[in-house]
């Protein structure tokens, strides 16, 4: 064999390396990528179950309870409780709303967080804790917020 024939050999075992090379890295890319799609699920679950945790502690729950309607008629300590226990949940969706515009939030995953925050939104008590304290949270977020209505939930 020639040096001009060994170099095309070579030529050619390089280009076929280059090419598994390349498809080694989209696959492992695209695992990662659905890994961290999983991971960001997971982290906003518990995210969410710890912001609802509150609920369990009775007296937490009746105040959520008389908040969903009569939010003027709570305490000043009551409402107090009830803006914090509703802010946690805002910020879980807060974040739950910039995974799902990086993408790293699959759109099934999404679309049920978006039914569930909009029965949120159809209780005046949060409606008011949205309006007294809506501009503690982003632009975006605050637009994604006030135009999601109570209707998408009642509708479904």
């Amino acid at each position: 064999m020639n040096w001009d024939a060994l170099g095309a050999v070579g030529e050619i075992v390089g280009a076929f390396a280059v090419v598994v090379t390349l498809i080694y890295l989209a696959t492992q890319i695209r695992s990662q990528n659905r890994e961290s799609r999983i991971a960001s699920v997971h982290e906003l679950s518990v995210a969410f179950r710890g912001a609802i945790m509150s609920f369990q502690n009775p007296n937490l729950a009746d105040v959520f309870v008389r908040a969903k309607t009569g939010f003027l008629e709570l305490s000043e300590p009551e409402r107090l409780q009830f803006i914090s226990m509703i802010q946690q949940i805002f910020r879980v969706w807060e974040d739950a709303y910039y995974q799902y515009q990086e993408n790293r939030l699959d759109e099934r995953i999404w679309k049920s967080m978006v039914v569930q925050f909009s029965f949120y939104l159809s209780l005046d008590g949060v409606c008011r804790v949205w309006e007294i304290r809506k501009q503690a949270y982003s632009d975006d977020f605050r637009e994604f917020v006030d135009n999601t209505a109570a209707r998408d939930y009642l509708s479904n």
